[in-house]
């Protein structure tokens, strides 16, 4: 069976394949069979063993080092604190639709005594505190893979 990685804890020594057949097993480390790849990491493609619904004789099918993280969490983060009631933050990240939101309720907020304008400000700030306590891995995952738009 082919699949990848999805989750692995070098504490517990144990994680989970979710197949090809769209099924998730679970698999612990001694499983992995292959001496000459890196340890087992989310995202690796595998070849392996169904065994009693559990992954066993493991190894990595593509040698490649894990994805790079898209790099924009830092970018982000600091455009939500700085620029974000005006949405710069969320352009940046493709959601044009939320960024349109946020530069329509910053400026049509000023008009009953700029409430609209500091409720998108506090949102944004708290955004950019969420992108800026997430690790880059993180932040991929909801933001960029899954792409959260809001909080």
């Amino acid at each position: 069976m082919k699949g990848r990685i999805l989750t692995y804890s070098p504490q517990d020594s144990a994680g989970i394949i979710t197949a090809d057949d769209n099924n998730r097993y679970p698999f612990a480390a001694s499983e992995w069979k292959d001496p000459d790849a890196p340890a087992p990491y989310r995202g690796a493609h595998v070849d392996f063993v169904i065994q009693d619904n559990a992954a066993t004789e493991i190894y990595q099918a593509i040698a490649a080092p894990p994805a790079t993280t898209s790099g924009k969490r830092i970018t982000a983060g600091i455009f939500a604190l700085v620029l974000g009631g005006l949405g710069i933050h969320k352009f940046y990240l493709g959601y044009t639709s939320a960024g349109v939101i946020h530069l329509l309720v910053f400026f049509i907020g000023m008009l009953p005594l700029f409430m609209g304008t500091l409720v998108i400000s506090v949102i944004a700030m708290i955004e950019g505190i969420i992108y800026l306590t997430k690790s880059d891995e993180q932040f991929d995952q909801t933001y960029i893979i899954g792409k959260k738009q809001w909080l």
